[in-house]
């Protein structure tokens, strides 16, 4: 299923509560298993919320950290499975001890590896994401891109998200990632939501065209 393009002007914005949780910038570790608590993963939360992950969805998230994003994604599947990867062992490490119920019932693996190195089954995942990977919007991701792209099974789609201090750097990196997937080939919407302590979450979604 392919997505339209969206005109600059088109940007869908959505204002959530002001008397939200309290943002923190980094994830809460929790005991192995235990439930994510409600205050630390409120930009995982949301971009779970974006994709509509669906149970039998095959998901890759690149660059999973402590593996907030890999418990909301796998609490929705059934038959379907999500692949994390991360370049760093402790953050593997800390998703691991985060995801054993997942992993033992084999709806999560997580891996420490870098997009590039790792051994990923082409023509496979339905969604692949990444919260606040700055490759995005800095420096060269044509490489990164194109490996995204060849991992995608037909309809699939790749979501980029992100949580930036204002109004304008938002718009900026929005801008950045929309112009870096339609020049490999992708159609692209965006959407973004502020939240009350003026951070803003941002996603791009791609879908390659033919």
């Amino acid at each position: 299923m392919c997505v339209e393009q969206a005109p600059a002007s088109d940007v869908v914005k959505f204002t959530l509560p002001t008397g939200d949780p309290g943002f923190s910038t980094a994830d809460t570790v929790s005991a192995p298993d235990e439930p994510v608590p409600t205050t630390a993963a409120h930009r995982q939360r949301w971009a779970v919320d974006r994709m509509a992950v669906a149970a039998d969805d095959q998901v890759l998230e690149i660059g999973c950290g402590r593996g907030v994003a890999v418990s909301l994604v796998a609490s929705r599947l059934t038959t379907g499975r999500i692949v994390a990867i991360d370049r760093a062992a402790t953050m593997v490490r800390l998703a691991t001890e985060r995801n054993l119920s997942h992993i033992n019932a084999g709806r999560a693996e997580i891996r420490c590896a870098g997009l590039e190195s790792a051994d990923l089954p082409a023509h496979r995942f339905t969604k692949i994401f990444a919260v606040n990977v700055s490759l995005f919007w800095l420096g060269d991701a044509v490489q990164p891109i194109d490996r995204m792209r060849s991992l995608l099974a037909p309809g699939g789609q790749l979501y980029v998200f992100g949580e930036r201090p204002t109004a304008a750097h938002a718009t900026a990196n929005l801008t950045a990632t929309k112009l870096l997937l339609e020049a490999r080939g992708f159609t692209t919407a965006r959407s973004s939501a502020i939240r009350g302590q003026g951070q803003v979450l941002t996603c791009v979604s791609g879908t390659p065209i033919g």
